[in-house]
């Protein structure tokens, strides 16, 4: 992790646009280049933060993803600017529209609704538990593949995720009424997730499916 003084993060972030912010300051830069500069806030003196930051979990997830061979983020470095108490971290962003926004912008498919459901099943079986979840994060590339950003809240576990862990994912899917709205009046989402995960057993087909009718009623 790189250390910047306060003169070397401004000179860095000059004429940044603010893609996201709170009552604590800005959250989310995209410089002139158009690479993206993520800041965490380092809430004590003396924390965990200091030692093992969201930056540091968000670089390494990045990595982690990569050799799962799935879409995210390039890091470029990972920065401590101890003046304004943050960490950063600096990456490439990954190059598609999120998925909320193409399916604004488009007619909803069915065939993208259950290649989608087939995407979070991969995750899950390859052990990706991503508690920031939504159809904001996840990316549809050029390429006709999804991918994601925004990932330090994640752990990624050498096994496939459990049940419960699972039905849980879907539930920070599933969390936000903008999304939900997409998928309320099919099922191709829950199709296209059993057509492709690796548990066969009925009882989770059943709690799956009762977990996703429950989430979409108004």
């Amino acid at each position: 992790m790189k250390n910047l003084t306060l003169e070397e993060f401004n000179r860095l972030t000059l004429n940044a646009a603010v893609l996201a912010d709170d009552e604590y300051g800005k959250k989310v830069l995209e410089l002139t280049d158009h690479t993206i500069i993520k800041l965490f806030r380092v809430k004590r003196l003396i924390s965990k933060a200091n030692i093992y930051s969201p930056a540091r979990r968000f670089a390494k997830n990045a990595g982690k993803l990569k050799k799962l061979n799935i879409p995210t983020v390039s890091l470029i470095n990972l920065y401590n600017i101890k003046s304004i108490k943050r960490t950063a971290v600096h990456y490439n962003q990954l190059e598609g529209m999120m998925v909320r926004e193409y399916l604004q912008s488009n007619q909803v498919e069915d065939d993208f609704l259950a290649k989608l459901g087939q995407f979070l099943a991969q995750l899950h079986d390859k052990g990706v538990f991503f508690r920031s979840a939504h159809f904001g994060n996840i990316i549809y590339t050029p390429d006709k593949q999804f991918g994601l950003i925004d990932i330090s809240d994640m752990t990624i576990q050498k096994s496939t995720l459990s049940n419960n862990k699972r039905l849980r994912n879907i539930k920070h899917i599933f969390r936000l009424p903008e999304d939900v709205c997409f998928v309320q009046n099919n099922s191709f989402f829950e199709q296209g997730y059993l057509d492709h995960h690796s548990i066969d057993k009925k009882k989770f087909h059943r709690d799956f499916l009762q977990t996703c009718q429950k989430l979409k009623q108004p």
